[in-house]
Parts: structure tokens; sequence; C-alpha cells
């Protein structure tokens, strides 16, 4: 959302809002705004894609290393079980062996193995004998129990490695999840931009084609003509539908012949060309109140829209505007109840090719991207809404 912001914000430096004072560099230089604009969505992209491919492989090198721990520690578990039973068996070795240094039935059992020598050699031999054997399994078995405790310290280790990467198996987790986000809006950015692109290059070559010079202003160069537009986009930056087009629960039986919209006390509430054409009206029109009606060509389709209700008209019937041009102010005037913008849209040109608008309206929402329900405000004309 801040890249959307910075981005209309660079937008409307750049591009002057009155159209009657643009010229076609002024048109060229939105159409190379778009395109840095779109090149540069493009390269985040590339960049989050690849941030997300990196943060894919180190999960799939955490999780393994992970499973390599808890095999090694497996092994360390068997291999203390082993030890254990090893101590075990030579600390029977070593009781039995210190059976020689007890007395039973009031003899030495040791004594008796000892004196039972056939020489004092033999007798040497034999304590020397008992005594190592004693000494030796007393050293294997602390050995073994040294063993045992690094073991232990090995397994401390591995399980302090794996809660690390647990936490940051948690982390790369939470980034991908904040990752997919971004890409999602980027992909959402990119297809507005490269409507944006085409609409700006559309502007552009129908200027061109009707010989247009860079610093001519364009309202004189292209006097007489219709400017080419490629879609149509909402009248003000922010608003939310009070009334669908049709017959709904809030006009009962009548039929609503457009889409009534408001915005909040503290916004401007200024109302923009929904796309480019040439204003056919200006002025107080009865019921209507204060009213402004374009003509549009929209891919080849003859279109109008009409804006009612205004406090204030910035445009004069002949300006060409584009969808950037402030045309007036929402308000209150005509058979109103309330401040708000009503728009409608119909499928041929006012006052030359029809002249009861009644006849040709069509929903607005068909054409212009509103969010689905009543009161679901929007905060620019750009962004999509499912």
């Amino acid at each position: 959302m801040k890249k959307k912001i910075i981005l209309l914000l660079i937008l409307l430096l750049v591009i002057p809002i009155n159209a009657n004072a643009k010229t076609l560099r002024d048109f060229k230089a939105e159409l190379e705004a778009a395109q840095n604009a779109l090149d540069n969505n493009q390269s985040n992209i590339h960049a989050t894609q690849e941030e997300i491919d990196a943060a894919k492989n180190r999960v799939t090198e955490i999780h393994q290393e992970m499973t390599s721990i808890d095999n090694e520690m497996l092994e360390i578990n068997r291999n203390i079980s082993k030890l254990n039973v090893k101590i075990q068996e030579k600390d029977k070795e070593t009781k039995d062996i210190m059976k020689y240094y007890q007395f039973s039935n009031g003899e030495s059992a040791y004594l008796e193995y000892l004196f039972s020598a056939k020489s004092i050699t033999d007798f040497i031999y034999r304590m020397a004998i008992t005594e190592q054997l004693s000494k030796y399994n007393d050293k294997l078995i602390k050995e073994m129990n040294s063993l045992i405790e690094q073991n232990k310290v090995n397994i401390k280790n591995l399980q302090d490695k794996e809660e690390e990467l647990k936490v940051l198996q948690k982390e790369l987790g939470e980034k991908l999840t904040i990752l997919s986000g971004e890409i999602h809006s980027l992909y959402e950015d990119e297809v507005e931009l490269k409507d944006e692109l085409a609409a700006a290059q559309a502007t552009v070559e129908q200027y061109e084609k009707l010989g247009c010079s860079d610093d001519e202003d364009v309202s004189v160069c292209a006097r007489g003509a219709l400017p080419a537009g490629t879609r149509f986009f909402r009248p003000m930056n922010l608003a939310y539908v009070t009334a669908p087009y049709g017959y709904s629960s809030v006009y009962g039986s009548t039929w609503h012949t457009g889409i009534d919209m408001s915005t909040y006390r503290w916004d401007p509430a200024t109302v923009y060309s929904v796309a480019e054409g040439r204003v056919a009206f200006a002025g107080n029109n009865g019921s209507m109140g204060n009213v402004v009606m374009i003509h549009h060509n929209i891919n080849g389709n003859e279109y109008s829209s009409i804006y009612m209700h205004l406090s204030a008209i910035y445009v004069n019937s002949g300006d060409l505007v584009t969808k950037d041009s402030a045309i007036g102010v929402m308000g209150n005037t005509g058979q109103s109840y309330g401040a708000h913008l009503h728009l409608s849209l119909i499928t041929c040109h006012i006052y030359d090719d029809c002249l009861y608008y009644r006849n040709y309206t069509v929903n607005p929402a068909d054409y212009i991207n509103f969010p689905s329900t009543l009161y679901s405000d929007w905060e620019d004309r750009l962004t999509y809404y499912n």
C-alpha cells in the first residue's frame, strides 16, 4: 500500500492535473513514468520471488538438518544403552573379584585363594592379578561413565541446535507469509500498472496521430477530435457507494439510473473524469443540479459519463479532459437529499447521438471497478477489488 501511495504522489508531481494546460510532452512524461513504474514493479516481483525461493530452500535444508540431528541423537542413545549394559557387566565382575576381600564363615576367601598357591611366585602372582583385575574393571567403568557423560553433553548440544533450527524455521515461515503477501500485492499492482501503461500509450499515440508537437497544448492541436481511451476509472479518490444502479432497497420501486457515492466530511470530495474525453455540457440542469457530461471513445465504442449534484464545476463545454482532470466537487444541488455524487454511464454521445439519457443507461459497475458491497470505501482510483 505504501508503494502505491508513493507511486501516486510521483505521478501527481510529474503529471499536470488540468488537461487544458497539458502538452504532448507531458503525456510522454506520463507514459515514461508509467513504464518506469511497471519496470520497477516487475523488478520488485523478481527480487521478492528470489527471496521466497531462498527462504524455501533454507526451510528444506533445516528440515534435513533436523532429521539428521534426530538420527544422531537416536544413535547416541543406543550407544549409551550399550555402555550401560557393559558397565553393569563390569560392575558384576568387580564385585565377584571383591568377594576375595570378604570373609565367609570366619575365613577369608581371598586368603584361601592366596595361600593355595604352590609357590611364593604363584602367591605373588595371584595377589597381583587379583588387584589388577579390580583396578582394570574400575578403570573401564570410569571410562565408560565418562563416555556416557560426554554423550549426554553431545545430546544436549544437539537438542540446543535443534531448538535454534526450530526458531529459525518459525522465523522463515513468518517471512514466507509476509513475502507471499507482498508478491501477491505486487502482482495485483502489475495488472493496474499495465492498464495505466496501455492508457498512457494510447493517449500519446492519439495525439501524435492528430499532429500535435511535443510542446503544443493538446486542447489546441486536438480541437474537434475526441481522444481515445482504453478503460474507465473511479471518479473519486476516497469514497463509498451508497446506492446501486437499478431497483434496490434504497430507492424502492424507482429505477435508479446510475450509482450514488459519497465521502467523508474531511475529504475535499474532488470529482474526476472517469476517462479521457471532451466535455459536452457543464452547468446547471434542473433536477440534476450542477452537472458535467463528458463524451468518451473507449476502445472504439461511444460512451458518455454524467456527474450530477456538484457543488462546483471546474470545466467548460468543449474542454478536453483526461482521467486525471478534476471536473468539480461532490455536492447537494438539484433534486438531492444529502451531499453525494450521482454517476450515470450511457452508451451514446449525449446531445450528439442521443438526447434522453435514461434510455441508454448501463450499470457503471459493469465498466468501472467498485467494491462489491455498499459503504465499502476505496482509498484511490486504481486498486482492483474482487
